[in-house]
């Protein structure tokens, strides 16, 4: 009975000494290798797997879950098929990959789950249960699939003038809204995949914005609900971008092995990548190979060439919500990479190179991605080259500073005073470090 605890999934999983998470991890291995598309799993779906709340897991999930756990059939892990209503899309051919109703409700709640905790727990059902009340789920259209490309856009413009110190809980609250629609009844297949892919375009942003807020937990649980929704709607290009986003992330935090996973999931069937997708996606991973160890050097130089090819091949066929990404952008993103091993050591001149021709390729007017390049020259400088130099910068970034709102440009603000503090001798160093201690103390 669906909501007894399933006792045979947990013992089976004690028995093989893993935690939900790793439980999670090697199914969702197996699941790519199967279907070249990353499954959704974590600890917090496997809890509900255990719990009874949900017990018919998609067919990949059931077989990876079965391999892992060396069972023979899904009975011997407690699984068993609950559907009991027809499908929501009025159509009668049968969802791809066999799934049938209630494994697309299963899925949907997954990726409600991975961004559980932070405005809502499980949108889909509750939702469903206002909508059970009012006459069923509701009908939605090509207009709502547009209502949610369009706020998704509104906050991409935000994001990257201002940062988001002051709107990621508003885009959450958002995604939290738009989430439900999923659930909804669909007169075609080809509606329903657009919403998934407008839903995984609004949550890649919501991820971003959250990252640059310092809400990393919710960032997270935003990407990979990203790459689910994406991935559901065959939308390889969203999937990569979010699963870049991951790997950005895990670069910031210092988690090299994990920044190299994701990156290199990215470029998974890079062949359907658009150009400029496919330059964001090797931008990421050449930081991420920058992060991993000095014998990775050479290929995180391969890795920006890659890019710098990719962004020559662009064609104007991109999709919609990579059009802000310019030059100046890939310019910015090289350096980025290239400074991890301009501060271990390396050439630093061609990491500085970069920087300064994405400062000049931006628009004369601040924003987060100009400052955040000042912010990211002027710590290297200051570590590596001249820091008379690095003072005229530093002072150039936080004149620009102005209403942006941005972890990651403080982050960058904060490095280039802890580099500043071995030049502390040096009257004009001492001067912008008290004038960074100021402006971070009240950040």
């Amino acid at each position: 009975m669906v909501g007894e605890p399933n006792d045979l999934l947990r013992g089976a999983r004690e028995a093989a000494n893993l935690t939900q998470g790793q439980l999670a991890e090697l199914a969702n291995t197996l699941v790519e290798q199967a279907t070249g598309s990353p499954g959704a799993m974590d600890a917090d779906y496997i809890g509900k797997l255990e719990r009874g709340i949900h017990r018919w897991p998609n067919r990949h999930y059931r077989t990876a879950l079965r391999h892992v756990l060396r069972r023979d059939t899904d009975a011997d892990l407690g699984f068993f098929s609950t559907r009991s209503r027809a499908a929501t899309v009025d159509s009668s051919r049968p969802h791809p990959d066999g799934g049938d109703d209630v494994e697309r409700k299963t899925f949907l709640r997954v990726l409600a789950g991975s961004v559980a905790g932070m405005a809502f727990t499980d949108p889909i059902s509750g939702f469903t249960a206002v909508a059970t009340t009012s006459g069923g789920p509701r009908r939605v259209g090509q207009a709502d699939v547009d209502q949610v490309r369009h706020l998704a856009r509104m906050f991409a413009s935000q994001d990257h003038l201002f940062g988001s110190g002051l709107s990621a809980d508003a885009v959450v609250a958002q995604l939290s809204t738009s989430a439900q629609l999923l659930d909804g009844r669909f007169s075609a297949e080809t509606t329903r995949q657009r919403l998934f892919s407008a839903v995984a375009d609004l949550a890649d942003i919501a991820g971003g914005m959250c990252f640059d807020a310092g809400s990393h937990t919710q960032a997270e649980r935003c990407f990979r609900f990203a790459v689910g929704a994406a991935t559901e709607a065959g939308d390889w290009a969203m999937r990569a971008k979010a699963l870049s986003g991951l790997a950005n992330l895990a670069v910031h935090q210092g988690r090299a092995d994990d920044a190299l996973s994701y990156a290199e999931a990215a470029l998974v069937r890079a062949d359907r990548l658009t150009p400029v997708v496919k330059a964001v996606a090797h931008t990421r991973h050449a930081r991420a190979l920058g992060l991993a160890s000095a014998h990775r050097d050479a290929d995180c130089l391969t890795a920006t060439r890659h890019a710098q090819d990719a962004f020559t091949r662009a064609n104007g066929d991109e999709p919609d919500w990579i059009a802000y990404y310019s030059q100046a952008h890939l310019e910015r993103d090289i350096g980025r990479a290239l400074l991890h091993l301009a501060l271990g050591g390396g050439d630093h001149t061609a990491a500085q190179a970069h920087l300064t021709a994405a400062i000049d390729r931006f628009p004369p007017q601040n924003s987060r991605g100009k400052t955040l390049a000042l912010a990211n020259l002027a710590h290297l400088t200051m570590a590596r080259d001249d820091p008379h130099h690095a003072v005229t910068l530093g002072h150039t970034a936080l004149d620009g500073l102005g209403p942006i709102r941005s972890d990651r440009v403080f982050e960058a603000l904060r490095q280039l005073r802890t580099a500043g503090r071995r030049h502390r001798a040096i009257p004009a160093v001492r001067e912008l470090n008290a004038r960074l201690d100021k402006i971070l103390t009240a950040s």
